[in-house]
């Protein structure tokens, strides 16, 4: 298994206390999101204007005639997801928006002042920080990771059509955007940090938030 050279030391470490959990781990450093990453690799060359316009239509399900005109891998993916998976129970997901919405001030704080400032000082935020969407545009990165937390916990947030599945769906799309453009940069590089937003961080930070 390749492992990236910042983890060299630390997964050495890891692995005399939980061998099976950090050699999980590390391989994930080196996925990103396949499924994701080959509707964008199929976007990328026809240009923002049309990659926004197919997602768009996909995510919105209000225009079947410019998503007929879309590349077979986006109709396929965006089929895949219609349904949540045989594992997801959407009825149990009512207490936890219960409980979101009692205690919904020390949840946002906690994920400001907890969650974000562990990510951003890890790994994790390297491609945030090369993008500019830490020092740049750190407000409205916060503001859009609020509205997102919110909206998940929205009753019925997840099902399709929710304005939570919406936003997921295109957060999952931006993450594979920036691991396109990343991956072809001379910024990144993968021998030392493994793949630019791999499923190791996202798995980290999905069960952090």
């Amino acid at each position: 298994m390749k492992v990236p050279s910042c983890y060299t030391t630390r997964y050495e470490k890891a692995r005399l206390i939980d061998p099976e959990r950090a050699s999980n781990y590390i391989a994930h450093t080196m996925i990103g999101d396949p499924e994701a990453d080959a509707v964008i690799e199929q976007l990328a060359p026809l240009g923002p204007g049309k990659t926004m316009q197919f997602l768009r239509a996909a995510i919105e399900q209000q225009d079947e005639k410019i998503l007929r005109e879309a590349p077979p891998v986006v109709r396929e993916f965006f089929k895949r997801i219609e349904s949540p998976p045989d594992w997801l129970d959407l009825s149990a997901l009512t207490q936890a928006c219960r409980m979101f919405h009692r205690n919904s001030r020390l949840i946002l704080g906690a994920f400001v002042g907890g969650t974000l400032v562990e990510g951003f000082s890890t790994n994790i935020a390297k491609s945030f920080f090369i993008t500019g969407r830490v020092r740049d545009q750190g407000v409205r990165r916060l503001k859009q990771n609020n509205r997102h937390m919110i909206e998940i916990f929205m009753p019925g947030g997840l099902e399709r059509g929710g304005d939570g599945w919406k936003l997921s769906v295109r957060v999952r799309m931006i993450h594979a955007q920036v691991r396109y453009l990343l991956n072809s940069s001379e910024d990144w590089d993968t021998g030392s940090w493994g793949v630019p937003l791999s499923a190791a961080h996202v798995g980290f930070g999905i069960t952090a938030f």
